[in-house]
């Protein structure tokens, strides 16, 4: 093989490789989660997606479809309705009945439990799979 043949073979292998490496990099998927703060918004959305969130005076179960059915669990034992969203990293509800809107970002805390946390104020929810308090 002539030295200008071996040079257009290994540009080209250093070629395929270099695709295939970005390639790999490319459609890695996401690592889990192993660093603190703030959950993403895709992890958001699976967290709450479907389940219950329970705090010390109510218990909101988040419909797939963007609804809320809630309960205040003290006082009157109210039911009320809602509505929620991911927007960017932050999960936002709507509570007409209540005239409360709100955007969290919520992390991870030790025990299973999760900070709610917005402009500063900080609230302890835990979540309880699927609809267990069928609202």
């Amino acid at each position: 093989m002539s030295t200008s043949h071996r040079t257009v073979a290994l540009v080209g292998l250093a070629v395929v490789l270099a695709t295939a490496a970005v390639a790999v990099f490319w459609y890695l998927p996401p690592a889990s989660r192993t660093s603190g703060g703030p959950l993403t918004g895709r992890e958001v959305r699976a967290l709450v997606a479907g389940n219950t969130i329970k705090g010390p005076k109510f218990s909101e179960y988040y419909d797939p479809d963007g609804s809320i059915r809630g309960r205040e669990i003290e006082d009157t034992d109210e039911e009320y309705l809602g509505s929620w969203h991911v927007d960017g990293d932050q999960l936002c509800v709507a509570f007409p009945s209540h005239n409360y809107t709100s955007c969290v970002a919520i992390t991870p805390e030790e025990g299973g439990a999760y900070d709610f946390a917005d402009e500063g104020r900080h609230s302890k929810r835990t979540i309880a799979a699927g609809n267990p308090g069928k609202l």
